[in-house]
């Protein structure tokens, strides 16, 4: 029998040190478990099955729910849902918006999404597709293997938009004042595949409206990763796990697959650590190339009336960018694909082959081997 325990020091209950991981591209490629990623957790876990770090898993993967996504990982080990954050996760703490009637675009049982994330009044593309069936000419008579109709999404969100709420009426095309607020879920431009992701349908809406309107299309909030609030989130979520015995969180790890994303979103966090406020003075920035908004650096006000645990941090690490996902080291993007980013903030400490390398550096580090 293999001995998989490598670290040399007893565990002391203090944990100063928590784990952000990625997965798909980093845990999993598909439906597959990647083996390295069955080493890693059997080198993160102590005998009784506990984790020596709190531990997180953040996607930019949102159309399941919570609990299912969960599931789809127990293979892996025992995955609670609490340690799962998905790109619409963040939305559960917005919780001033969550009696306002809100309609909901995309993949995936979305109504249900809404409503466990606290949202009470919820419309969805269907619903105005019924109510206004003139807005959309398209046929919906599903066919084997046939893409979601962006096309007809397009159509109506834009009319949403323009009518400020009440499509079917009359309306210019110019761009409403005020806008009505607009929150994008996963920013992600290309999947591995190469595939579109969400962002390409985000880029779709915002050109549609400004060769309607001549204005730029107003994003209110940007979440998923690489969004600052997502990484607020997902150390709640990490501070929740441990006891009054620990030692408090003192670094996140964060593993990942995409420069954009992954690399960008912790880099970024770090420097929200750092300044610890959110009247920090640093310029806007583009974010992610799937959307043309400057979003800001820093952290998006939460609503008062959310009480998340009070920042304790210090430092958030991109300690490894795997090569088992999105990134290739030899067939870098474009540089356009780029363009708006910071370079600095593009860079992960290392590169590693896989996850497993990656937790050994961590192991390593915190003095465990």
């Amino acid at each position: 029998m293999v001995n998989l325990w490598f670290w040399c020091r007893p565990w002391t209950g203090l944990a100063l040190a928590g784990l952000l991981l990625d997965v798909d591209g980093v845990l999993v490629r598909g439906r597959s478990v990647l083996p390295a990623a069955r080493r890693a957790f059997k080198k993160l876990q102590l005998p009784n099955k506990d984790f020596l770090f709190p531990l997180v898993f953040v996607t930019n993967a949102g159309s399941c729910l919570r609990e299912q996504r969960a599931n789809q990982l127990s293979e892996l080990l025992h995955v609670k849902p609490s340690q799962v954050v998905l790109s619409y996760s963040p939305l559960s703490m917005m919780r001033s918006l969550h009696q306002k009637v809100i309609m909901v675009t995309g993949q995936g049982p979305i109504t249900e999404i809404a409503r466990r994330l606290g949202f009470e009044r919820v419309v969805t593309i269907d619903d105005v597709r019924k109510h206004c069936p003139l807005l959309d000419a398209v046929d919906h008579n599903p066919r084997p293997a046939q893409p979601t109709h962006w096309e007809s999404h397009l159509q109506l969100l834009i009319d949403v938009i323009l009518t400020n709420g009440s499509p079917g009426s009359a309306h210019l095309p110019m761009c409403p004042n005020p806008q009505l607020p607009i929150i994008i879920c996963n920013p992600d431009l290309l999947w591995k595949s190469p595939a579109f992701g969400h962002g390409v349908f985000v880029l779709c809406l915002e050109a549609v409206f400004k060769k309607l309107t001549g204005a730029e299309l107003h994003i209110e909030a940007l979440l998923g990763k690489p969004s600052v609030l997502t990484y607020r989130y997902a150390e709640h979520l990490l501070t929740s796990q441990m006891t009054s015995s620990d030692g408090g969180l003192r670094t996140i790890y964060a593993i990942g697959d995409n420069p954009q994303t992954d690399v960008y979103g912790a880099n970024l966090y770090d420097r929200f650590l750092k300044h610890n406020t959110v009247t920090a003075a640093t310029a806007s920035r583009r974010v992610s190339t799937a959307t043309g908004q400057a979003v800001s650096t820093v952290m998006e006000p939460v609503p008062e009336e959310e009480v998340l645990v009070p920042l304790a941090c210090d430092t958030c690490v991109c300690v490894s960018q795997v090569c088992t996902g999105v990134f290739d080291p030899t067939s870098p993007p474009p540089e356009d694909q780029w363009a708006g980013l910071e370079p600095a903030l593009l860079q992960p400490r290392h590169t590693t082959v896989d996850v497993e390398e990656a937790v050994d550096m961590i192991l390593q580090r915190e003095g465990f081997i």
